[in-house]
């Protein structure tokens, strides 16, 4: 596959160590700020032209639909992956995706070598591991996920981890296989704030990726917690109705004009097939006036 064309470029961290095929592949360097006081967390969510990042239709909701499961947002997402020490997902998005595994090769298998070569030279292990985030404890546990080697870990709050442990109606006993830690938060309403100080109770989850849903997304940007979006825009338009509303980039959070997030593009790449891949900074920047 040709690489990604870079169309601009001001992300100024210091370079990761990427292989050389996946330097060439993304069409330049990658690198992420050093964390500081919390983990750095960033997003990775691929939408349509008007915002959509699922079509939310029974059996049609996942976000291949978006991207048409397009080679280098397939490609980008293995990466990104294989940066991150941990991959937060909602329940919502499991319950979608029954059959995901949110690994670097489960994204783009033909770079699993290339990917395992670059979480070697970090340091990592094999794998990142998966945080699925539930605050009812009800998860879907029959996921594929759950049967594979894949390390994971369950967030969740008092509640929810009494009813993954004691299910009602259910003879008493772990529903869950022991090898998946459950964490629980104190919060019974846990914000973004909450979830990423539980994280960082693991001081080897540093750098974090979440992949969804939308309403686990609006809780880190409400919060001010999240760090960088990268963004893959796909070409299409979905549209909504009133029967068909579609789900949007962020869900169940809404902001007002003067505290609407403000994030700052840090670079534009392009796919052959003209699918654009942005990356934004979020924080505290100047932003301007309504008047320009």
């Amino acid at each position: 596959m040709p690489p990604l064309a870079t169309l601009f470029d001001r992300s100024a961290a210091p370079p990761l160590p990427l292989p050389a095929a996946v330097a060439a592949r993304y069409g330049g360097p990658l690198g992420f700020p050093a964390p500081t006081g919390r983990p750095f967390l960033f997003s990775n969510f691929v939408t349509t032209l008007d915002g959509v990042v699922s079509f939310d239709l029974p059996g049609r909701a996942h976000a291949g639909l978006i991207s048409r499961s397009n080679d280098d947002d397939r490609y980008v997402l293995g990466l990104l992956r294989a940066c991150a020490d941990a991959v937060v997902v909602g329940a919502g998005t499991l319950r979608v995706e029954r059959a995901g595994r949110w690994t670097p090769e489960g994204a783009y298998p033909d770079a699993a070598a290339d990917f395992a070569a670059l979480r070697r030279a970090l340091g990592k292990p094999a794998r990142p591991t998966t945080v699925f985030v539930t605050a009812s404890g009800r998860l879907d546990l029959d996921a594929a996920v759950f049967a594979s080697t894949d390390p994971v870990a369950i967030l969740t709050t008092k509640q929810g981890a009494r009813l993954l442990e004691w299910p009602a109606g259910t003879v008493p006993g772990p529903v869950i296989d022991r090898r998946v830690p459950v964490l629980v938060m104190d919060a019974d309403a846990p914000t973004g704030r909450d979830i990423v100080a539980a994280l960082a109770a693991n001081p080897e989850w540093r750098t974090i990726l979440t992949e969804g849903g939308p309403t686990l997304l609006g809780h880190f940007l409400r919060d001010g917690v999240l760090d960088e979006m990268f963004q893959t825009l796909a070409p299409q338009i979905a549209g909504r109705s009133a029967g068909e509303r579609r789900l949007a980039l962020v869900e169940g959070t809404a902001f007002a004009p003067e505290a609407a997030p403000w994030s700052r593009l840090l670079s534009v790449k392009r796919s052959g097939d003209g699918l654009l891949f942005l990356r934004y900074a979020l924080g505290a920047q100047d932003r301007p006036s309504s008047a320009s």
